[in-house]
């Protein structure tokens, strides 16, 4: 088992997980029904691609330290 690769995946998979936590949970982007309050939609579209591919990241990390 490659325990670089494994650490690598935990740390990708927690990192996205608190920029989940902390910048996106009951945040809405902002637009007439919040009346231009929240994130901006091109940041808003940027964090969420940022938590997809940390995601995506992770799991390759952890599937690619275990033995084959």
């Amino acid at each position: 088992m490659d325990f670089k690769n494994l650490l690598y995946g935990l740390g990708f998979l927690l990192f996205s997980y608190l920029m989940y936590r902390f910048l996106l949970k009951n945040e809405k982007p902002s637009s007439r029904e919040t009346n231009w309050q929240g994130i901006p939609l091109p940041n808003y579209i940027g964090l969420w691609g940022c938590v997809i591919i940390g995601i995506m990241a992770g799991i390759i990390l952890l599937f690619k330290s275990l033995p084959l």
